[in-house]
């Protein structure tokens, strides 16, 4: 069933050719798209409505609760990493459901790959776009004006939005995103080192059990995360006040994205644990099972989810 599809979105560019090649049709295109694509003006109806979600870290996708579905298993299959956040009723056509998407970084880096083929499009196009969507207009027309300079270019950009911004603050926020589209409590500590692919940062605990390694939290232990950018895990270490490790957390999540704040990543449920001096087991299994039977995440990305758990497993065994 091939649907009709209007797309007002800051991803319209990669995602009308994207839908294009799979034989979507595209109407009531925007002038640029227009332009972009030799398509002519177009005042036929859709069967799916395409915008952006209110932080731009998604869509709102709008229709047939068959139709949205079809062109929910399309991203997923497409863009890797594509995560149902929920559907809710349409309140303006009882027909109809919308549902939130999340493009995490995967599905970012895809479609600014396929933005590329079309215009001049610099690396993390579409995460600068929601960082600071001026400073992307001018690093844009300066790659143009001089397509030689990309790599320089890229590299100032990054610098100015991302690195600088956050060495300024010295203080590391994880927006650690849950299936639900929710953050959990945030994760914050003091800078310890960065550079274009890597955070490090020392957290501080009060009482309690750390996660996972089912041990208690004493006093003065403290924490190391370590964050590189584009990886599928992020790890906690966790250590006295005298420095002894007492274990590690991997936490197995969607490729990391940093931002001026820190990183910003959605979590895939299982994790690996590995306590001080044992070997490193599994968790939460189940929980990314879950994911994939209710067709919150494609089965490229349960598989892919695993493949990063075992390659731990397999690396932190001793």
């Amino acid at each position: 069933m091939s649907s009709r599809l209007k797309i007002r979105s800051i991803y319209a560019t990669a995602l009308t050719r994207l839908t294009m090649d799979a034989d979507y049709l595209i109407v009531d295109p925007s002038s640029k798209i227009r332009d972009r694509f030799g398509l002519e003006p177009s005042t036929e109806s859709h069967d799916i409505l395409i915008q952006d979600r209110e932080d731009l870290q998604g869509l709102e996708v709008r229709g047939e609760p068959e139709r949205v579905c079809q062109f929910l298993t399309f991203l997923q299959e497409k863009l890797v990493d594509p995560v149902l956040l929920e559907i809710i009723p349409s309140e303006e056509d009882e027909a109809s459901v919308i549902a939130r998407i999340e493009l995490p970084g995967a599905a970012k880096e895809i479609l600014d790959v396929i933005r590329l083929s079309i215009t001049p499009t610099l690396f993390r196009h579409h995460r600068m776009r929601i960082i600071d969507s001026k400073a992307l207009d001018n690093a844009e027309e300066r790659l143009t004006a001089d397509p030689e300079r990309r790599e320089v270019i890229e590299k100032e950009l990054f610098r100015d939005t991302v690195l600088l911004p956050l060495e300024k603050s010295g203080i590391v926020r994880l927006e650690h995103m849950r299936p639900s589209g929710k953050a959990m409590r945030p994760r914050e500590g003091f800078l310890l080192k960065l550079d274009s692919k890597r955070i490090e940062f020392r957290r501080t605990f009060s009482q309690g059990r750390y996660d996972g390694l089912d041990l208690p939290i004493g006093q003065g232990d403290y924490g190391i995360t370590e964050i590189y950018e584009g990886n599928w895990f992020v790890k906690h270490s966790y250590h006295t006040k005298e420095g002894t490790l007492i274990g590690e957390y991997y936490n197995i999540n969607t490729p990391v994205e940093l931002y001026p704040y820190g990183a910003r990543y959605l979590d895939l449920e299982v994790d690996v644990i590995r306590r001080a001096g044992e070997n490193p087991f599994l968790i939460d299994r189940e929980k990314l099972t879950l994911l994939s039977r209710q067709g919150s995440i494609g089965p490229a990305l349960e598989a892919k989810a695993m493949q990063v758990a075992d390659s731990l497993m397999q690396s932190l065994h001793t």
